[in-house]
């Protein structure tokens, strides 16, 4: 302790400034001799007086040396900081900036006296309005209010929806829309409204549903107008303007309800029974044409489209092409029969069981894991989103949400297919081109209207592309569960199904021209177009460039393609030498493998000139066999057509081809995009 007191004692005086050492007192024979060589300059330091005698050299130099221990020498520099250390803090003063920072300091100081000039001189105006016009308290003279209540109702009704009401008749109405919101605002301040206080607010909510209703804004109409209807039910202009928002949203029936509510309390309101003749033309449930139904009875369906009820339009989601009251007049009946024209159509479709579950849908799909890695994969992710959506107080997700989206064709087919599910046929029969419309299908018109056929043809109606639509309640759900829990204890069979719910979005349709020998399109053909006007007219035995797509007639899924392939027109088809390294078939001159179909679909147009550019699909019910178009899998296909053949059924499943000969310059150098040899699915 005393070594480390007596280090600290030597630290602090080392540190400290020293003591001005004490001048010892000089006898005076001393002070006398100095005072002389001072007076003297020309005196030399060697005639200097000797040292006093009796005074140590030594000691009197150690006692000079002797530092002091209040020594502040630590404390220099404290406090004393550049000016760019003071830039930092912000402490530089006026006299540490430049010529030009000095002038900025000044620019802005007369900006901001300005703008305080400015606002002194509102305020005087301000002041000046207030003694020259005072408010205005007519409004209250000769009234009393037995509460603030009754006050503040008063004061929105005198001021903020009066002074709304004249801007609006002077078209300002975004000032109608401020006072009012305004007036809305004070009422719902209040709290618990008085009887006064909700008629009011709901005289001001039809104002601004008036106002949106101008804007066309039919969001802000419902959102206003249902406010209105949960404190007055039977207000009769917010029933009119809310019914007004569902026919500009063509939701025709909850737009007949409140009509109907409307002209029940208010039976002489004239322009409600004009737009409610209006919305059961649109509904087509007028009671002289559904024969005397009841106009409400949404149960018995829009139309029924077949005799025994399995066909039901509920509704048009979106009018098509022609007059909304008018029947579909596009089809002709020639299409229908055994004519020498057939129509095909497009068709968008999303299906749903009754339970919501999607079964269906040709835009996209989602295809569910094959192995059983995958689906315990799936199922723990579903868990974790579930049990989140619980904790976020979510509506549960369906088992499609898990899955990833994979874009689909549209579903293809001519009216009257044998191959086509009944219900589809008889429903787009009762649109028009570019209509969306529900469906409600049962099951007699879907698998069980084309069993019979597919059993004659010796083909399932999966490999034609149609939907398998024989399902269960959450089928997909139970499919998974079918790893842990044997069939028979799911009981499937009594959870089975009795029909579907279609929407259909009817896109266009293209006539066809049926070859078949029978005129029973078993064989359409069609020149989607008849190429460029001065390209070269196409021949057998050109040298064409261009592409072809086989694919499944209904789906569109691809079968064979060829986005890229140069061959001879009626020589090179068919013919097959090897297989090269990525597996794709060649030809013996080394091109790519051309199926006989493709050189056929364009020799066989005898009806029209082809050039250079122009597009052919033909549509066969009984195709090309497998090994015509894939040779490199003949010899796994052999055994297959031979049994084929002795059940007597020669030709493969049904197929559509699509051709497309290039124009002369396509493609360009730049477009290197395009897959070139033949891929087989």
């Amino acid at each position: 302790l005393k070594a480390k007191k007596a280090a600290e004692a030597d630290g602090d005086a080392q540190g400290r400034r020293p003591r001005k050492a004490a001048t010892p007192a000089e006898p005076p024979a001393a002070v006398a001799a100095a005072s002389a060589a001072a007076a003297s300059p020309t005196a030399s330091a060697s005639s200097a007086p000797p040292p006093a005698i009796g005074v140590d050299a030594a000691s009197s130099q150690a006692e000079a040396k002797k530092t002091d221990r209040l020594d502040y020498s630590r404390f220099k520099g404290i406090g004393e900081n550049c000016k760019a250390e003071r830039a930092q803090t912000g402490d530089v003063t006026w006299d540490d900036l430049s010529k030009d920072e000095k002038a900025e300091v000044w620019k802005y100081e007369d900006q901001m006296e300005a703008l305080l000039d400015k606002k002194r001189e509102e305020e005087d105006a301000w002041r000046r309005q207030l003694k020259e016009t005072p408010s205005d308290l007519s409004w209250v003279q000769g009234r009393h209010f037995s509460s603030y209540e009754a006050f503040c109702v008063g004061r929105v009704e005198a001021t903020l929806k009066k002074s709304g009401n004249e801007a609006f008749k002077r078209g300002e109405f975004d000032q109608a829309r401020h006072d009012w919101e305004g007036g809305v605002q004070m009422l719902l301040g209040l709290g618990t409204l008085t009887p006064e206080a909700i008629a009011l607010l709901c005289v001001i909510r039809n104002n601004l549903a008036q106002l949106a209703v101008k804007r066309q804004e039919w969001n802000k109409v419902k959102e206003l107008t249902d406010k209105i209807i949960d404190q007055e039910p039977t207000n009769e202009k917010a029933l009119y303007r809310r019914a007004q928002a569902f026919f500009a949203f063509s939701i025709w029936d909850k737009c007949e309800r409140d009509l109907d509510l409307l002209l029940k309390h208010h039976s002489g309101n004239k322009d409600a029974s004009l737009m409610l003749q209006q919305v059961h033309r649109k509904l087509g449930k007028d009671r002289r044409t559904l024969g005397g139904k009841a106009v409400n009875d949404i149960a018995a369906g829009m139309e029924e489209l077949c005799p025994d009820g399995t066909v039901r339009k509920l509704r048009i989601e979106e009018y098509g092409e022609g007059d909304p009251d008018e029947k579909p007049q596009w089809i002709q009946q020639e299409w229908l029969g055994k004519g020498r024209e057939k129509v095909v159509v497009t068709c968008q479709m999303i299906i749903w069981s009754h339970g919501g579950e999607e079964l269906y849908n040709s835009k996209e799909y989602r295809p569910r894991p094959d192995t059983k890695q995958g689906r315990d994969e799936l199922k723990e992710y579903m868990e974790m989103v579930n049990f989140l959506d619980q904790e976020a107080k979510k509506a549960p997700r369906l088992v499609g949400d898990f899955y990833r989206k994979v874009k689909k064709r549209p579903v293809r087919w001519y009216l009257g297919d044998p191959g086509m599910y009944k219900g589809f046929d008889l429903a787009v029969r009762s649109m028009k081109p570019t209509e969306r419309a529900l469906f409600e299908i049962d099951q007699p018109a879907l698998s069980p209207s084309v069993e019979k056929y597919y059993e004659k043809v010796g083909f399932h109606s999966g490999i034609a592309g149609l939907p398998q639509l024989v399902y269960h309640i959450e089928e997909e759900r139970l499919a998974i569960l079918e790893d842990e829990v044997p069939e028979d204890e799911l009981d499937l069979d009594s959870k089975t199904q009795r029909g579907v719910r279609a929407e259909l979005h009817l896109m266009g349709y293209v006539i066809f021209k049926d070859v078949s020998p029978d005129g029973d399109g078993s064989k359409l053909h069609s020149v989607l177009h008849p190429g460029l006007p001065d390209a070269p007219v196409i021949r057998k035995g050109d040298h064409l460039r261009g592409s072809f797509f086989i694919t499944r007639p209904f789906d569109g899924s691809l079968l064979v393609q060829n986005q890229y392939v140069e061959w001879r027109l009626g020589y090179d088809e068919g013919l097959y030498d090897k297989v090269s390294d990525d597996k794709q078939p060649l030809r013996p001159d080394g091109g790519a493998f051309v199926p006989k179909c493709v050189g056929q679909a364009i020799l066989e147009v005898d009806w029209a000139e082809l050039r250079a550019g122009a597009l052919i699909e033909v549509r066969l019910r009984s195709g090309p066999e497998l090994y015509e178009i894939a040779p490199q899998y003949a010899k796994q296909f052999e055994k297959a057509r031979r049994e084929a053949h002795k059940k007597g059924r020669k030709g493969g499943a049904m197929c559509s081809i699509l051709v497309q000969v290039f124009p002369p310059g396509f493609p360009s150098d730049e477009q290197t995009d395009l897959q070139t040899g033949t891929v087989v699915d």
